[in-house]
């Protein structure tokens, strides 16, 4: 029956741990049995990687005083800063308005098309395809529009209106 060789054995192995006269009888236990010569392999490359490591990152000498002093800080919430979202506000309302001008002028309405499906590659006999569909593009602005002005109430509640509310609410709870 053979010894049940451990990752924990092939690890001390590889670190040169043990006697010159025991590593050797592991050595030989390894090369009677493939699957501990694969593990021992893979552990050796994992061994390579480590040990040639610039050095192992330290924190720095005040690490934990900086944790522990945030502790019982609350966390921002915000995922944009004020000004990124500011700059995202102002380019979703610039598109808006110059969609809608565009839409209220009637540059859209003579732009319809209408998609074939007729030259799909392929066996079409099987699936029942509708042989084309209209796409109107004023219809396309009109959602494009909406899509902005979801967007646009989500930035101005993420950006400007919660960190308002926030500095309120920390204030009066002082």
């Amino acid at each position: 029956m053979e010894k049940l060789i451990t990752d924990d054995d092939l690890l001390n192995f590889l670190d040169g741990m043990g006697s010159e006269d025991e590593r050797k009888n592991f050595e030989r236990l390894v090369n009677e049995n493939q699957v501990a010569q694969k593990r021992l392999r893979e552990l050796q490359a994992v061994h390579y990687f480590l040990r040639n490591q610039k050095g192992i990152e330290q924190p720095s000498k005040n690490f934990t005083e900086k944790v522990m002093d945030r502790l019982h800080t609350k966390p921002s919430f915000t995922f944009f800063s004020p000004k990124n979202g500011l700059i995202l506000l102002a380019g979703l309302l610039v598109a808006s308005v110059l969609a809608l001008m565009l839409a209220s002028s009637g540059a859209f309405d003579q732009l319809h098309t209408v998609f074939s499906f007729k030259s799909l590659p392929g066996n079409t006999n099987l699936i029942k395809i509708p042989t084309s569909v209209p796409f109107d593009i004023k219809v396309f602005v009109k959602v494009f529009v909406l899509i902005n002005l979801v967007v646009g109430f989500f930035l101005l509640d993420r950006t400007i209106l919660r960190p308002i509310f926030q500095k309120r609410s920390e204030r009066l709870s002082l």
